[in-house]
């Protein structure tokens, strides 16, 4: 007997499958000039009505599949996240299309796989769906990372993020193997059963090591971080936005399905462990983003350190905690995307990202200018701005659970990302 479906809960994956589907055949069909043009605005007009759908859908909630895709608040929350944040990464794709030269079509279909991809990892519930959603969105990511052929820079991204992401996949599959080994399934509900009546052992703290390895790597936590300032600085700029963002948040619902349902009865083992990465993590990534002189390699650095901020909602364990890492990627998304926004605009017209060109932006484009210091002011953590919200609802998370000294670590790390943030909106107002 196969399990009954309830195909209302795929609803939207459905949507955006049609959608894909539908751009293919009018690529195909289509003049190479009229199906560029037309895929990019379909896209956005497609985006708008796939978020109006989300709107009015949005309580549905149950499981399929024999329980391995599963709608629940949290999966509502992060899909309508990631296609708040493709209508960005559509709107600076049409800005930078120029640069992708005759190949504009096949990136937004490229775009549309990941957010396939992303959808699917907020609604998994079984490790071999949870892996499979992680490969359709990363596969999509390695080929848009090295999309500009002629860039060497692009080039060499495309293949750090390959290697080092196939080093990933292989470590989740290693994974996969040993939590199957001690539990006999992949289901997270049964999985969950067994930790709630099982202590940890040798086999399973080693699965836990690999699969925050896997995790690690997509939401750029020490000492997984080696590839983010080179690819930020090679990837096409909507990619970078892409990954500082979708990918990161993709990271973070498999970790908070994870740490905080599968293994949340070996909290005391894996709670301190968190702790200690989220100040490495965001104490590296502030330190070594000071001394930056290129844009995308500052954001990349500084998207390090906020992955160390969201660690403390991990770390913490709690509902507070994973209220404060939802919440934090809420502000995350407006601000860093508009950041990135800026980035093409005046990479578009001067050709660079140095931080020093931007000097005298104001006096060339106010709107620019201040749109770039007031969502650096707001990742920095300044009061009234989303960022401050973000970092305080983490700290109370962490002040709650115990962890008083990661919190002042936090409020140190603070004061240094103002340092670097304040710097780049200083050269903005010379």
């Amino acid at each position: 007997m196969f399990p009954t479906i309830n195909w209302s809960l795929f609803s939207l994956e459905i949507l955006i499958t049609l959608v894909l589907v539908g751009l293919v055949i009018a690529d195909i069909a289509l003049p190479k000039k009229q199906a560029q043009d037309w895929i990019g605005i379909s896209s956005i007009v497609a985006l708008v009505g796939l978020i109006i759908f989300w709107l009015t859908q949005g309580s549905l909630s149950g499981s399929t599949f024999s329980g391995m895709f599963i709608m629940d608040p949290l999966a509502w929350f992060f899909k309508g996240l990631f296609l708040v944040a493709m209508v960005f990464i559509f709107a600076m794709t049409h800005e930078f299309s120029k640069t992708l030269g005759g190949r504009r079509s096949e990136f937004y279909l490229l775009l549309w796989l990941a957010l396939l991809g992303m959808c699917f990892v907020a609604s998994s519930a079984d490790f071999l769906v949870l892996f499979i959603s992680i490969e359709i969105l990363t596969i999509s990511l390695y080929v848009m990372t090295a999309y500009l052929k002629s860039d060497k820079l692009s080039i060499e991204a495309g293949m750090k993020y390959l290697i080092l992401g196939a080093l990933s996949s292989g470590f989740f599959l290693y994974d996969i193997s040993f939590i199957y080994g001690a539990t006999h399934s992949t289901h997270f509900d049964a999985i969950a059963a067994f930790c709630q009546t099982h202590a940890m052992n040798s086999m399973t703290l080693f699965a836990a090591v690999l699969i925050f390895s896997a995790i690690g790597f997509k939401i750029a936590a020490v000492p997984f971080q080696m590839w983010v300032a080179d690819v930020y600085q090679g990837a096409p700029t909507p990619i970078t936005a892409l990954l500082s963002v979708g990918s990161k948040a993709a990271g973070f619902v498999a970790l908070i399905r994870i740490f905080f349902v599968v293994f949340a009865a070996w909290h005391i083992q894996w709670g301190m462990v968190f702790a200690v990465l989220a100040a490495i993590t965001m104490t590296y990534g502030n330190l070594v983003a000071m001394f930056q002189t290129n844009i995308k390699r500052l954001l990349g650095y500084s998207s390090i350190s906020h992955a160390g901020y969201l660690l403390m909602g991990a770390a913490a364990g709690t509902a507070l905690g994973a209220t404060g890492i939802n919440f934090y990627l809420l502000g995350y998304l407006f601000t860093n995307l508009a950041v990135f926004m800026v980035i093409i605009i005046f990479s578009g017209a001067t050709g660079s990202d140095e931080i020093a060109d931007y000097a005298g932006l104001t006096k060339r484009s106010g709107l620019l200018a201040w749109t770039m210091v007031l969502s650096l002011v707001s990742l920095a953590g300044i009061p009234p701005l989303a960022g401050f919200f973000g970092k305080f609802t983490l700290l109370m998370a962490v002040i709650k659970s115990g962890y008083v000294w990661l919190a002042l670590i936090a409020a140190v790390n603070i004061v240094i990302s103002l340092y670097y943030y304040l710097m780049v909106a200083k050269t903005h107002l010379r």
